[in-house]
């Protein structure tokens, strides 16, 4: 039996929400919490933290690198031709 940590209402029901206050139970936070933790480990600056804090970095750069699709790896290829390529035509 869920009870708020707001207002200390018992809900015999299984709900997200307390019907008494409105505020969420502690489980749902923590599953919006951990949803957009999950979220923030996917983006670049997640993948470049979990690689600085891994201590081996060579070896988590190159789990990262097999990580990413045929498609990221172009991508990432065409990138860094254009760069060399802008580069290049100035020097």
């Amino acid at each position: 039996m869920p009870i708020c940590s707001k207002c200390g209402f018992a809900n015999a029901k299984t709900e997200m929400r307390c019907p008494e206050c409105g505020s969420f139970y502690s489980k749902a936070v923590e599953l919006i919490d951990q949803a957009a933790a999950e979220e923030a480990a996917q983006t670049f600056g997640g993948r470049c933290r979990r690689i600085l804090v891994s201590g081996q970095i060579r070896q988590a750069l190159l789990a990262e690198w097999q990580a990413l699709s045929g498609r990221a790896k172009f991508s990432l290829f065409v990138i860094f031709v254009f760069v060399f390529a802008l580069v290049a035509s100035v020097l």
